[in-house]
């Protein structure tokens, strides 16, 4: 119990401080680092792979479950300063499709930025590995 309200205390502050960068959305003021609130909810893949099957959905209890098109997939996630994300991608299942690798996105990113209300991916050196979007293509 105390690990899930340490967990809703640290979302609370990062929710917090993420209000002072602004809304993520259309129309931003150009790329800034994610906060916490920026990732809760449905993301999809920007290029529309697997037309709305592939997406990965973060929940606040640093949770998220999601598919790479047909198989499932779940992990955690954490947010540290400046968008400094820790992720972690659990077993899933290996039915051939799309394959669209969200959990490899999501274990592997250092970071993650808002860019124009896209969710954007970044290796350690800031380079951009992927990019997922509220609304399907």
């Amino acid at each position: 119990m105390s690990r899930m309200m340490l967990a809703l205390a640290v979302l609370a502050v990062l929710t917090v401080l993420g209000c002072a960068a602004g809304p993520a959305g259309p129309g931003g003021a150009g790329p800034r680092p994610a906060a916490a609130a920026d990732l809760l909810g449905r993301w999809y893949p920007a290029d529309g792979t697997a037309q709305g099957r592939a997406f990965a959905e973060f929940a606040p209890d640093g949770g998220w479950t999601g598919s790479d098109g047909c198989n499932g997939q779940r992990g955690t996630w954490q947010l540290g300063p400046d968008g400094a994300l820790s992720g972690t991608a659990g077993p899933s299942t290996l039915i051939a499709c799309e394959n669209v690798p969200i959990a490899r996105w999501i274990a592997t990113a250092a970071g993650v930025r808002i860019d124009d209300g896209a969710l954007v991916f970044t290796d350690a050196g800031g380079a951009e590995m992927a990019r997922m979007v509220r609304d399907l293509p």
